[in-house]
């Protein structure tokens, strides 16, 4: 029995090795297309391609808006301050005296 068992053994070995290697050159072909078909198609297997959802801050439109507000609000407290100031009075100097000291309306000599 255990001739029997040997022979079935060593015909089973036999057939495996002759699947193995028609596998081996299927995988090779498989290869060998597949690197045809890199090249020929300019496939990169070493590029990482990341694809996903992007976030957009939503947020600065309201941060926008809050400091166009400010702005505004500024520009009108300028225009009230501007509106209420009173214009400043330009001194005449004396055309007797040539003094910046004394303007026209305290000259000594008029």
């Amino acid at each position: 029995m255990e001739f029997m068992v040997a022979i079935d053994t060593s015909a089973e070995t036999r057939k495996l090795e002759g699947k193995l290697d028609a596998l081996m050159n299927l995988v090779t072909q498989l290869a060998a297309n597949q690197k045809l078909a890199s090249i020929q198609f300019s496939v990169r297997n070493d590029a990482i391609v990341i694809r996903g959802v992007h976030d957009v801050a939503t947020d600065t439109s309201a941060e926008t808006r809050k400091l166009e507000d400010k702005l505004d609000a500024l520009v009108n407290l300028v225009t009230q301050l501007a509106a209420n100031q009173k214009p400043a009075t330009v001194a005449r100097v004396c055309g007797i005296r040539s003094s910046n000291d004394h303007h026209t309306s305290v000259c000594p000599s008029s």
